[in-house]
Formats: structure tokens, C-alpha cells, sequence
């Protein structure tokens, strides 16, 4: 599911040893021969994974499968409980917390505020008070954490393990070196966006073209699969999408620069104008806002109408540059706005200089589905196997 340093026989290796983990999570208990013949594996390369499985007390072997003739097969089971992961999800405003066992089961889930939070070191103290209080309620030790997962809003340089989220000063917050000092296990550190798009996306479903990950929330993010592979870019900074130009000179962005997308499609944005053309006191929440669209109000129909003109701007952009397949888009306004894609695709369709570029999938990911600090959680366990010496 993630990029593999490894050569040779050492990636396949740990390639074989996701894939098989993987594939025995899925099941209450399967045989040897039922993960050759559903991987493709030989028989001696699912021997030497299930072994390093088991010596590392991830896997087991538990009870046997009902047959008829020869000798019963023995099981194998995911050892749910042996280890445990940690996921963690920093939004704008936001962390959110997650302890996962080997089973995928959930044990602890909780949020903190950090609005109010403007430094690396203050945000790095809010998060050790999350994990203390965590393993606290979940009544686990350091030793038992088998992988950390962090993924955050902002620029994300993977290789140090570290983050910069306030834009203004380019403070570059060392995660992974501050969780190191505490946890002796694989720390993952990544984009929150492109969390949810691998775990959603790579490995779970049969790509056959590029996908492009729009997620519209309290700012925008997104993301690109190209060739079965997310796109980084050079320092890590491929699909900013909350910073295309979409009004030159237009409304300020949170970078400090004009007529960026984030400035008019992100949920802050449009419950901000809609609240100035009201003239309220209070804002209204996004989702109220397109309550009040889909039942005829006119200032609501034309603040939502606006802002995907804007986004139908930069969604011409990527289909001009990338030609993808699939368009996946995330966020209240999908959810709650009658009739969105297709008004979206009207307006692209107007802006393309041939329709068919705009002729893809479109779909929308549903809010319920989305829990980045599990997605995290998971894809730092995978990770961790793929790196593994055993």
C-alpha cells in the first residue's frame, strides 16, 4: 500500500508479508492453502511469511477447518490483541485520537481542540496529553504499540517525520523525533488527505486510471494516484489544491495570497460570506446552508452557485493537465447540496474546449465512511510489516 524502499527479493518479501496479513485479517481463519491459492503464492513463501508472522506474535494458529476426507488443515488467525496501533488526525481546528488492535476493533477514540494552538511546541503538548490519556483509558503500555500513525493538514516531508502547518513562519515540527523519545516502533508520519486516499484506494480496489482526490472541509486538500502510485512531487508538495489560482487578486487565502481556491470553496469560506451577506451575528453551518439552497432560498443557492464556479475552475485545470479517470470529491457541500455534481460538471463542461475530457467518473465520498486517525492507524501497521527485519 505504500512505497517500498526495498530491492529485490527483500521487497517481494515484505510485499508477501502485507499481503498475506492483510488477507488473514479479513477471514475468522484461514488455511495455508487457502492464502496460496488466493495470493498466488508458493507454498514455501507462504511458509516463511506465516512464520515471521507468528515469531513476531502477530498471527496465530487456532482451531481447524470442518472437511470431509484427509487431515484437517490448521487456521490462522490475526493475534488481535497482542499488539496496538495509534492514529492520530490534526485538522485545522482539531486532533483526533485512536487506539486500533491488530483486529481493526477501535478501544479508545477521542478529540481535542486546537484552534487556539499557533506553535509546533504547543501542538506537540496537546498531543502527548491526548496519548497519555489514551493509553491511560485503554490500559496499554509503550511496550504493546505496535505503530504510530500522524496525519495532519499542510506540508508533510515524510522522510524526517515532520510537518509544517502554520504557513505564516514555516515552522517545520519534528513528529516522528518527539514520538521517537517515547514509542520504540514504527512512527508513520503523512498528509491526512492522502491517508485517506491510499487507504481508501491503493490496494483496496483495481484501479485501471489516475484518480484525482479533491476533500473540500475547513480548508481544502487533495491528492493524485498516477500509475497505481500517490504523486508527491518534488518536496512533497504535488496537489495543494487549496492554493490554485482561481481569481487573480481575489479573496485573501489563509497562505496570505489572493483569489486562491481554498478562499472561496472551504466550509470556513462559504459559511463566512454567507453570514456577511445576511448580516448575521452568528455563522450558519455549512450543511444548514445548503438546507436553505435546496429549499429555494436565493442568497444561499447563489453562494454555494459561486463557489463551485471557482471550483469548476480548478477542477479544468487538473482535467486539462491530467486527464484522469475518476474525479473523488469530499465534503459537506457534496453531501448536502441537491444535484451538486451534476451543477459541477455543468460548469466544467463550459470551461473545457471538449466535452469529453470532462466525460469521467465522478464520485462522492461519503463523510461517514472517512475516519483519518483509523486510516492512519492501520497504514502505519502496514507499514511497519513492509520495513520489518523479520
Amino acid at each position: 500500500m505504500l512505497k517500498i524502499q526495498k530491492k529485490g527479493k527483500a521487497q517481494i518479501k515484505s510485499q508477501n508479508r502485507v499481503r498475506v496479513f492483510r488477507e488473514i485479517l479479513k477471514r475468522d481463519g484461514i488455511s495455508r492453502s487457502q492464502l496460496e491459492k488466493l495470493l498466488s503464492l508458493s507454498a514455501p513463501s507462504v511458509t516463511r511469511v506465516v512464520e515471521d508472522l507468528m515469531n513476531a506474535g502477530l498471527i496465530c494458529e487456532e482451531g481447524t477447518e470442518q472437511t470431509f476426507v484427509g487431515r484437517r488443515p490448521i487456521l490462522l488467525n490475526v493475534k488481535k490483541n497482542a499488539y496496538y496501533s495509534i492514529g492520530i488526525n490534526m485538522s485545522r481546528t482539531k486532533l483526533y485520537i485512536c487506539i486500533t488492535n491488530l483486529g481493526d476493533e477501535t478501544i479508545y477514540a477521542d478529540k481535542a481542540e486546537i484552534t487556539g494552538v499557533k506553535s509546533g511546541a504547543q501542538l506537540l503538548a496537546v498531543m502527548d496529553e491526548c496519548v497519555d490519556k489514551a493509553m491511560k483509558a485503554a490500559g496499554i503500555e509503550e511496550k504493546q504499540v505496535l505503530a504510530v500513525g500522524v496525519a495532519s493538514r499542510g506540508t508533510v516531508e515524510r522522510e524526517r517525520g515532520s510537518l509544517i502547518r502554520y504557513v505564516s513562519d514555516q515552522e517545520e515540527i519534528g513528529v516522528r523525533e518527539h514520538l521517537k523519545k517515547r514509542f520504540d516502533c514504527y512512527i508513520l508520519v503523512e498528509n491526512n488527505v492522502t491517508v485517506d486516499l491510499k487507504y481508501e484506494y491503493i490496494g483496496r480496489m483495481e484501479l485501471n486510471h489516475d484518480l484525482v482526490y479533491i476533500y473540500v472541509d475547513e480548508g481544502v486538500g487533495g491528492s493524485i494516484i498516477c500509475n497505481g502510485e500517490v504523486v508527491s512531487g518534488e518536496h512533497n508538495m504535488a496537489s495543494k489544491f487549496a492554493h490554485m489560482l482561481v481569481v487573480p487578486g481575489g479573496a485573501l487565502c489563509n497562505c496570505g495570497k489572493r483569489g486562491h481556491l481554498e478562499g472561496y470553496i472551504s466550509k470556513l469560506a462559504i459559511e463566512a460570506e454567507y453570514k456577511l451577506v445576511k448580516e448575521l451575528k452568528e455563522p450558519v453551518s455549512l450543511e444548514e446552508i445548503c438546507k436553505r439552497a435546496n429549499e429555494g432560498e436565493p442568497d444561499a443557492h447563489q453562494i454555494l452557485d459561486q463557489a463551485l464556479e471557482k471550483l469548476a475552475v480548478a477542477v479544468t485545470q487538473l482535467l486539462l493537465v491530467l486527464n484522469p479517470g475518476t474525479i473523488v470529491v469530499y465534503g459537506d457541500i457534496f453531501e448536502f447540496y441537491e444535484g451538486v455534481i451534476d451543477k459541477l460538471k455543468e460548469k466544467v463542461e463550459h470551461l473545457v474546449f471538449a466535452r469529453q475530457i470532462s466525460d469521467i467518473n465522478w464520485v462522492i465520498r461519503e463523510k461517514s465512511k472517512v475516519r483519518i486517525e483509523n486510516s492512519v492507524a492501520r497504514l502505519a501497521v502496514e507499514s511497519a510489516l513492509e520495513t520489518s527485519a523479520m
